[in-house]
């Protein structure tokens, strides 16, 4: 089975020629924070990119920022006051919390960062520093040119949709007054260079020259034109973009009939969301989960095999909950397929998945680097007596990871171990986390019950080296012999050691704890 972006790689090169190198573009405007469903255009740029790259071709991924659109409403977690600057450049607006120079950087900063720790190159371009410099000048004048071309195109669609044509002044721009940076009234075009216009904000009024930057085209034209500056041959859009008449269809005639460049292939990709959360996540509205909240409970390789599994026109929905650890084991389940260390159900499988696997890291390593299993580790970071090397120690005493660790292995391995804790912390329901009890708790015991323990302490004692496996066998034929159900006995001994009826696997935990301990405790020894 051909993996999805392995199939639009081969789509591309087909419809688009074999070319000296392929552009693919991701891009949104920064209003808000830029959460894990806008990250799925990104990714699936990325990953197309990716595929193209692995057949010796050469990409260039670009990131387009629209941070010279208007500044449309003030969010609910913005002070209200900040209306005064509606309509502005939202590269020209404050930044609320007085941490960026501008409004836009504060989230666009942020992503990037994010984006950093996930391996990935793309070239970040900036629409207003693209306007401010003339880049689009002359764009902008075959724009104004053919006016009434891309008017009859928007108004062909707006006809199909049953809404009035657009007003028989609209223009393919917007101006930014000079004076105030709010969004001024546009008065005229002379034919060449300049724009008259009038604010009526500020009251000022005449004449800007197109090469300034002031004067910017509108959205439904911005995107096409792009496409054609940037001879752009792939780039996904959300479901809303992509419906009948939407921004792709209008953008597709108006860049093959007034930029003349073919539109890109395009991939419709659904929404990403968190399991259990309701709603669609929105920047401006503030509820939302960004790459950042991921980073604390999950590797970047995990983020990046979440995206690349999924094909994406279905909805994706991440579960921060007990899924999680689900999707640890497969994960790693993968990664020593790749490295054929496990093999998968049939070939075809195993091709799948290791493709998957190669396509969710930007440079696939060397070697399989040491898997700390998360859901142990989420056991052993709840136990007060064991810091970070004591989990080290314990894990490779039960054979989870080698017994010889490079400074790699240590170095993935203590990530986990901070995952996990944050894991337990943030999201771990309340029936996985556990304390142990301080002394020993008064329980009602049957005698057969008091036996196995004394059993199991004796041979606990007699032994200086043992496995889980061993410490497994002889918890089980402690009660077996004596004929307690095993919902018993486990339940007694949970309750000695935690005060819950349930737990982490028995033997693994208790092998965890200090032997000395777990001795006196099965005695029930003060």
């Amino acid at each position: 089975m051909v993996h999805w972006a392995d199939y639009m790689a081969e789509k591309i090169i087909r419809e688009r020629g074999d070319k000296e190198e392929y552009v693919v573009e991701s891009g949104i405007t920064p209003s808000g924070y830029v959460h894990i469903g806008n990250f799925r255009e990104f990714f699936t740029a990325y990953i197309v990119g990716h595929a193209l790259r692995d057949r010796g071709k050469k990409v260039r991924h670009i990131h387009m920022w629209d941070d010279y659109d208007r500044f449309r409403k003030v969010p609910k977690n913005v002070p209200p006051e900040w209306k005064e600057h509606l309509t502005k450049p939202v590269r020209e607006v404050p930044d609320p919390w007085g941490c960026h120079d501008s409004y836009a950087e504060h989230f666009m900063e942020l992503f990037e960062e994010e984006v950093r720790r996930l391996g990935i190159e793309v070239d970040f371009l900036h629409a207003y520093e693209l306007y401010k410099s003339g880049e689009y000048a002359e764009e902008i004048k075959l724009a104004l040119e053919k006016r009434d071309e891309i008017k009859a195109i928007l108004d062909k669609y707006r006809e199909r949709a049953k809404q009035p044509p657009l007003e028989e002044d609209w223009q393919p721009v917007m101006v930014y007054c000079p004076k105030c940076r709010r969004e001024a009234e546009f008065i005229s075009w002379d034919g060449e260079w300049k724009v008259s216009y009038r604010c009526p904000h500020c009251g000022s009024e005449g004449e800007t020259d197109i090469r300034e930057g002031n004067v910017k085209l509108r959205w439904r034209v911005d995107w096409p034109m792009r496409w054609a500056h940037f001879k752009v041959d792939f780039e996904p859009a959300g479901k809303d973009h992509l419906a009948a008449g939407g921004s792709y269809d209008t953008g597709r005639e108006i860049v093959e009939k007034v930029f003349g460049w073919p539109a890109p292939i395009d991939l419709m990709y659904e929404f990403v969301g968190i399991k259990g959360q309701k709603g669609k996540m929105s920047g401006s509205k503030g509820n939302v989960i960004l790459l950042s909240d991921l980073y604390e409970v999950l590797e970047p390789g995990i983020i990046r095999f979440i995206y690349a599994k999924a094909r994406p026109n279905k909805e994706l929905k991440i579960d921060l909950g007990l899924g999680l650890l689900n999707l640890y084991d497969e994960f790693d389940r993968v990664e020593r397929i790749y490295f054929g260390l496990e093999s998968a159900k049939n070939l075809e499988e195993e091709a799948e998945l290791k493709r998957t696997y190669e396509l969710s890291m930007p440079r696939v390593p060397e070697r399989l680097t040491a898997q700390a299993p998360f859901r142990f580790l989420v056991t052993l970071v709840q136990m007060p007596h064991l810091d970070e090397n004591g989990i080290i120690r314990v894990l490779q005493e039960q054979g989870h990871v080698p017994g010889e660790l490079s400074g790699e292995d240590v170095e993935r391995i203590r990530l986990r171990i901070r995952l996990a804790r944050n894991w337990v912390e943030k999201y771990a329901p309340e029936n996985v986390k556990f304390s142990l009890l301080g002394k020993v708790p008064e329980l009602e015991l049957r005698p057969e019950v008091r036996e196995a323990m004394l059993e199991v302490a004796d041979w606990l004692e007699s032994r200086e080296k043992f496995t889980v496996d061993e410490l497994n066998n002889v918890l089980y034929d402690a009660a077996k012999k004596r004929g307690i159900p095993s919902k018993e006995w486990f339940r007694a001994l949970y309750n000695l050691f935690i005060g819950r009826d349930r737990g982490p696997r028995l033997a693994s935990f208790l092998a965890s704890l200090d032997r000395e301990f777990v001795v006196k405790r099965l005695r029930m020894e003060a």
